[in-house]
């Protein structure tokens, strides 16, 4: 049995997610979560400030560029070639107006396929065409490149550490500190669209050094404490969002150090199993095909979160218990270094 409640933590970030979206795919506003982003973007914050924990962390224990990698692969990919199938060859012919010869002609059909390969497309032909969002699949997935991204940074800063003979707290500080910079930076040569994809990194950047501290005492940080120190002032003070960017970051560091110390929250998550991932990757298409059916039946909000939640939460179990947990076996062991 799990000795914390992180595993419960990352399914209450995800069940955020899926709350907020079900306002946004209802034509209303996302719920604010306390004026410093929507209940959302919390929740996705959450997600990248833990993984950055628990994927540096990985490393630490065992530095190899191979099976960290397998690692990664395992749990990411599998159930999302699932959920990618079953939007491309049941959603699809099942929901959109075209015919089926018309459906599977369409170029948008197989290029949608590229999802399965962190290449995102957004759209099927056809698809939810009355939707608040038409023909758009699953809005959620955009973070997941955003997520392997910050894997490759973590594998790249690691092995360069290694090769330059660096300490880790001081290559960790750096890389922050680039991040960090180009979160606040960034936009301003890409565009503002990719705000939350930057600052996703380095909220994950922020939990690798989080993971770091936990096993280093103070007076050992030495450089690297004085790179942290410098990266929060710049994450805090500079750029149009430094306040709002930096109180999420602290809420999202606060749940997480309570969640390592809390035990209760495993008692509901080990019976049931991990279904963090299987909700928020499930959970955009289940609610755009409860908006699309629910569409002249009257429903309250209320009734279609409720439809979306149960119907999200047993795909997850499904996904979790006949997915996730078998391709997870085949995770190579570790093998920790002095």
């Amino acid at each position: 049995m799990n000795k914390n409640s992180l595993d419960l933590l990352r399914l209450v970030a995800a069940a955020m997610v899926l709350y907020s979206h079900q306002y946004a795919l209802l034509g209303l506003a996302e719920p604010a979560f306390i004026n410093w982003d929507t209940i959302g973007r919390a929740g996705v914050t959450i997600f990248f400030f833990l993984s950055g924990y628990l994927v540096w962390s990985s490393w630490d224990r065992d530095p190899h560029f191979k099976r960290f990698f397998q690692r990664r692969v395992l749990r990411i990919f599998p159930a999302l070639w699932v959920v990618c199938l079953l939007s491309v060859f049941v959603l699809g012919p099942v929901v959109s107006v075209l015919s089926l010869r018309d459906y599977f002609v369409s170029s948008l059909t197989w290029s949608y396929l590229g999802t399965a390969l962190l290449v995102p497309a957004r759209i099927l032909p056809g698809l939810f065409t009355a939707n608040h969002f038409p023909l758009v699949v699953n809005g959620s997935l955009w973070t997941l490149p955003v997520e392997f991204l910050c894997y490759c940074t973590i594998a790249a800063v690691g092995l360069t550490a290694m090769a330059l003979k660096l300490r880790r707290g001081l290559a960790i500080g750096l890389a922050l500190a680039g991040v960090v910079l180009v979160a606040t930076y960034g936009p301003l040569l890409i565009g503002v669209f990719f705000v939350p994809h930057l600052e996703m990194v380095a909220m994950f950047w922020w939990g690798a050094v989080y993971g770091y501290c936990l096993k280093r005492e103070l007076e050992r940080w030495g450089v690297a404490a004085v790179l942290f120190a410098l990266a929060f002032a710049a994450f805090a003070l500079l750029g149009p969002r430094g306040f709002e960017r930096t109180a999420m970051l602290v809420c999202a560091a606060a749940l997480v150090h309570v969640a390592r110390h809390v035990t209760a929250g495993a008692r509901l998550t080990d019976p049931l199993g991990d279904l963090s991932y299987g909700v928020y990757i499930f959970a955009f298409p289940v609610q755009q095909l409860g908006a699309h059916y629910g569409r002249g039946l009257d429903w309250s909000f209320s009734t279609y979160l409720s439809v979306s939640l149960l119907a999200t939460l047993g795909l997850a179990y499904a996904s979790w218990h006949g997915v996730e947990k078998r391709a997870l076996r085949f995770k190579p062991a570790s093998r920790s270094v002095a």
